[in-house]
C-alpha cells in the first residue's frame, strides 16, 4: 500500500496510508491529511489513485505553490521517494513498504586522530602553477578529473542556491554531490541545534548494503574536533596508525578512511559533513579533501543564507500582523467572511446593530470594525461594560450626574452617552441591564436625548449604537427579564460571531498572530493539540493560552508541555495508531527529567525503567535539555 510520510524535525516521522481513491490535503479541520502549518492553504492540494495504479498529486487552489522535488508543480504524477513541499512542510511519497531509518550514533574513541588528520585550509591567495606544454597521460587525466570536479562543484553550487526555501533539500544535494564523486561507503550532514548547540542529524546513506543495520556508528573525535576548530579533517587509515590500532573504537567500527568537513556561513560552523570507508584504506586523498571543503564551502553559504530567507519571510509575517490596526478580525473561514461582509454593508450607515456570540468571540473588535469603517470613525468610540458596572451606578455611568446627586458624587459628570455624542457607544452585555435602565436607554434611542441623574436638563446626543450580548434576548424577552421593545429597536441588523470551535481552519492562524514578534515558530504537535482542543473560552481563552507559553516556554519553540494541563490532554487528536499513547509516553518522560534537574539516575527511579530504557526513550523522541 502506497504511502506518504510526514518528515517532522520536532516528532517523528507520520505515514499516511493513500487507502482512497482521492486523499485531500490541507489546515482545514475536514481533510484527509491535516497540516498544522500556516503556509497551507484550507484546501491546498490531493493525491488521487490514476487507473494504471499510479498517483499524481493535484494542486486545487493553494495560496503557496506545490513543489516536487524543488520544482513547483500544479499536477505531477510521483515517482518513488518523490519529495513533496506542501507550505513548510515536506512529504515523502513511498509506493511499497517502509524501510526503517538509519540513524547516527557517535561512538567516542579516547584521543583518536591526534595526530593522524590533515588540515586543509582553502587560502583565496593561494595560486596554482601554470602546468608546463609537456603532457604526459597523468596530466591529462589529472586535468580531466579537475575540470569534472569544477563543472560538478558549478552545478552544485546552483542547485543549493535554488532551495532558499528548503533547507532540507538543500541537504540533500550536498549528500548526492559528495557521493557522486567520491569512492565513500557511509556519510551524514548534521547540524547544530541554535537552541541546545548539539548536533541533529539530518540525512545519512549507506552504501554497504546493509539493509537491517539501523545504527551508523563513527568517531565523535573526527566530528567535534571539525565542530570545535572549523576545519577539515581527512584521516587515511586509522587501523595501521601506531596512535589508534589499539583503540577499541577503532578495531569494532573498523574504521579506515574518513572526511569530516564543516558547513561554515561567515565565521560559525552550520553543521558538518561527514564520510568514511572502512573496507579501504587511503581511499580519499588531499584532492579529495580540498574539492569535499570548497564544496561544503558553498553549501554553508546557502544554507545560511536559507536560514536568512525564512527569517525575513516569517518578520515579513509578523511586521504585515504588527502594522495591522490594533483592533483587526483575524480569520479565513467562511464563518467569518460572512461576518466581514455584513459589517462591510452596515458600517456607512448609522442603523443600530445587535452582535450576539459567546464570550471571547470578539463582539468589541466587531464593533470597532464598524465604527472605523463607518463615516464618523474620527469620532469617539465609547465602549461600557453593562455586566461590570453595579445596578446602582449604571444609570450614572450611561447618562452622567449633576453634583450632589448621590453620596460621592462631588461634581457633575458626563455620561457614556454624552462622550459618545457624534460617533459610537458600544453597549455589551446589555441584557445584564435592570428593567428600569433599560426603559431610559430606550428614551436616549427614541428621543436622542437624556437627563443626568439629578438634574432636569435635556441634553442632545447623537450616538450610533451598538449592543452585544451572550444571552439569548428573544427568550429573555419571553421571560419578561427584558423590554421587548428595546429588544427590537436594538435588533435592527442581528450579526452573529461563530465559536472558535465552528471555526476551526483560523486557530493557527490566530495562534500565529498572537505569537509573532515573541518567538519563532510553535512544534507541529503544539498545532496539533490547538486544533484538537474545544475552546470553550474562544479567541480569548487562544490569546491567553499562546501568552502563557511564550511567558513560560524554554528557547525560540513552543512545546506541548508549555501548554496548559486542560489543553493538553483535552483534545481528540487524529494520530497513526497508539501515537496518543507515544505522546503520553513522552511528556511524561519530559516532566521526570525536569522535575529531577535532567538526573537520569533519579529519573529513573520516578519512572520506574533501567538507564538504558531511558537513554532509549531519549532518543527515540529526541529529547532535548
Amino acid at each position: 500500500m502506497p504511502y506518504l510520510i510526514l518528515r517532522q524535525k520536532d516528532c517523528q516521522d507520520k505515514s499516511f496510508e493513500l487507502n482512497k481513491p482521492v486523499i485531500t490535503i490541507g489546515r482545514r479541520p475536514t481533510n484527509d491529511m491535516i497540516l498544522a502549518d500556516p503556509f497551507v492553504s484550507r484546501d491546498h492540494a490531493e493525491v488521487v489513485a490514476l487507473k494504471d495504479g499510479g498517483y499524481e498529486i493535484n494542486d486545487i487552489g493553494a495560496k503557496y505553490p506545490i513543489k516536487v522535488n524543488g520544482k513547483i508543480v500544479s499536477r505531477q504524477r510521483l515517482m518513488e521517494g518523490d519529495r513533496i513541499k506542501i507550505g513548510d512542510s515536506i512529504l515523502v511519497f513511498k509506493s511499497e513498504d517502509i524501510l526503517p531509518a538509519v540513524h547516527v550514533e557517535f561512538v567516542a574513541p579516547e584521543d583518536m586522530l591526534q595526530e593522524a588528520v590533515e588540515v586543509a585550509s582553502l587560502d583565496s591567495k593561494e595560486t596554482l602553477p601554470f602546468p608546463s606544454d609537456d603532457f604526459d597521460a597523468d596530466d591529462i587525466k589529472s586535468l580531466q578529473k579537475d575540470h569534472q570536479r569544477l563543472m560538478l562543484l558549478y552545478e552544485f553550487s546552483k542547485a543549493v542556491n535554488s532551495h532558499l526555501d528548503d533547507s532540507f533539500q538543500l541537504l540533500e544535494e550536498v549528500m548526492s554531490a559528495a557521493f557522486r564523486t567520491l569512492d565513500a561507503e557511509r556519510g551524514f550532514v548534521a547540524l547544530v541545534d541554535e537552541n541546545t548547540k548539539e548536533l541533529t542529524c539530518e540525512h545519512t546513506r549507506d552504501n554497504t548494503g546493509d539493509k537491517e543495520q539501523e545504527k551508523l556508528e563513527v568517531s565523535r573525535t573526527i566530528v567535534h574536533k571539525v565542530l570545535r576548530d572549523g576545519v577539515s579533517i581527512l584521516t587515511r587509515n586509522a587501523l595501521k596508525d601506531q596512535q589508534f590500532e589499539e583503540a577499541e573504537s577503532v578495531k569494532e567500527y573498523s574504521i579506515r578512511s574518513a572526511m569530516c568537513v564543516p558547513l561554515l556561513f561567515q565565521e560559525d560552523v552550520l553543521g558538518v559533513l561527514y564520510m568514511d570507508n572502512r573496507a579501504s584504506a587511503g581511499i580519499f586523498s588531499q584532492d579529495d579533501l580540498v574539492f569535499l571543503t570548497a564544496m561544503c564551502r558553498q553549501a554553508g553559504i546557502a544554507l545560511g543564507n536559507a536560514c536568512l530567507h525564512r527569517e525575513v519571510v516569517q518578520e515579513n509575517i509578523r511586521l504585515e500582523y504588527e502594522l495591522r490596526p490594533k483592533f483587526q478580525i483575524l480569520g479565513e473561514s467562511e464563518q467569518m467572511k460572512k461576518v466581514y461582509k455584513t459589517i462591510k454593508k452596515v458600517a456607512p450607515s448609522d442603523i443600530t446593530i445587535l452582535i450576539q456570540g459567546e464570550t471571547g468571540t470578539g463582539k468589541e473588535l466587531v464593533a470597532k470594525a464598524i465604527h472605523t469603517q463607518s463615516s464618523h470613525s474620527d469620532q469617539p468610540f465609547v465602549a461600557v461594560n453593562c455586566a461590570a458596572i453595579p445596578r446602582e451606578l449604571i444609570e450614572s455611568e450611561l447618562f452622567g450626574h449633576e453634583k450632589g446627586a448621590f453620596t460621592g458624587a462631588i461634581s457633575t459628570r458626563e455620561g457614556k452617552f454624552q462622550m459618545a455624542h457624534g460617533g459610537t457607544i458600544f453597549l455589551d452585555e446589555v441584557g445584564d441591564m435592570s428593567l428600569e435602565t433599560q426603559a431610559k436607554v430606550l428614551r436616549v434611542l427614541e428621543e436622542e436625548e437624556l437627563q443626568r441623574v439629578g438634574g432636569t436638563e435635556t441634553i442632545k446626543v447623537d450616538a450610533r449604537v451598538i449592543a452585544a450580548t451572550n444571552q439569548d434576548l428573544g427568550k429573555a424577552v419571553e421571560e419578561e427579564k427584558f423590554r421587548e421593545d428595546l429588544y427590537y429597536r436594538l435588533n435592527v441588523v442581528s450579526l452573529i460571531l461563530p465559536t472558535l470551535q465552528e471555526r476551526k481552519e483560523d486557530i493557527i492562524p490566530l495562534a500565529e498572530y498572537f505569537i509573532a514578534g515573541r518567538v519563532k515558530k510553535v512544534s507541529p504537535r503544539v498545532n496539533e493539540l490547538l486544533l484538537s482542543y474545544s475552546w470553550p473560552g474562544n479567541v480569548r481563552e487562544l490569546k491567553n493560552c499562546i501568552d502563557r507559553a511564550v511567558v513560560l516556554g524554554d528557547g525560540e519553540l513552543i512545546q506541548p508541555e508549555d501548554l496548559p494541563h486542560n489543553i493538553r490532554k483535552g483534545g481528540k487528536v487524529i494520530p497513526a495508531p497508539l501515537e496518543s499513547l507515544e505522546h503520553m509516553e513522552e511528556d511524561h518522560v519530559i516532566r521526570a527529567l525536569r522535575q529531577t534537574g535532567w538526573n537520569k539516575s533519579e529519573a529513573v527511579k520516578i519512572l520506574g525503567i533501567t538507564r538504558q530504557t531511558l537513554d532509549n526513550k531519549i532518543n527515540k523522541y529526541k529529547i532535548k535539555k
